[in-house]
C-alpha cells in the first residue's frame, strides 16, 4: 500500500461509516415508530417493519442454520476486504466512495445479524400488481453503489 492510497482509503472509510451510521439510525427509528402500524408515504412507498433472517429479499431464510449462518456471517467481512482491496488497487475517488457504500451497507446488515439474529427491513415498494420485497438503507446503498460502478465501467475509457 503506497502513500497515495491513504486519501482513497479515507474516502472509503468515510463513505462506509456514513452509510453504516445512517442505516443503523433509520433502523432504530423504524423499530420505534413502525411497531404499531405501517405508514404509506406515497401510493407506491410504504414503511413497514419486517424482520428478515435470510439474505437479500429473504432468500435462504428457511435454510438450516448450519448452511445459512456461515453464509450470513462470513460474506460481509469478506465484502469489506474485497472492496478495500479494490480501493487500494484503483486509486480513484468515485469508486472509493461507491465501494465504501457497499462496505457500509454490508456492515449495517452484518450488525443486525450478529446482534439481533435477523435484519430489520422497513422500506416497501408496491403499486398495482407490482411489489418489491421490503429492504433497508443498507440494501439500497449496496444496490445504488453497484449500479454506479457498473455505469462507471460501461462508460469508462480506461480499458
Amino acid at each position: 500500500m503506497g502513500r497515495g492510497s491513504i486519501g482513497y482509503i479515507l474516502v472509503y472509510f468515510s463513505s462506509a461509516s456514513f452509510v453504516l451510521f445512517i442505516d443503523l439510525l433509520t433502523k432504530k427509528i423504524a423499530e420505534a415508530t413502525l411497531k404499531e402500524q405501517d405508514l404509506t408515504l406515497l401510493p407506491f412507498l410504504h414503511l413497514v417493519l419486517v424482520y428478515n433472517k435470510g439474505v437479500a429479499f429473504g432468500l435462504f431464510a428457511d435454510a438450516p442454520d448450519f448452511l445459512r449462518l456461515p453464509l450470513l456471517l462470513l460474506t460481509p467481512p469478506l465484502a469489506v476486504l474485497i472492496t478495500l482491496f479494490y480501493v487500494i488497487k484503483l486509486k480513484r475517488v468515485y469508486p472509493s466512495l461507491l465501494l465504501g457504500a457497499i462496505a457500509g451497507g454490508a456492515l449495517g446488515n452484518f450488525y443486525d445479524r450478529l446482534f439481533l439474529g435477523q435484519v430489520r427491513d422497513f422500506i416497501y415498494l408496491s403499486y398495482g400488481g407490482f411489489s418489491w420485497p421490503a429492504f433497508n438503507l443498507a440494501d439500497a446503498s449496496i444496490s445504488i453503489a453497484v449500479v454506479g460502478l457498473l455505469i462507471r465501467e460501461f462508460f469508462s475509457k480506461e480499458r
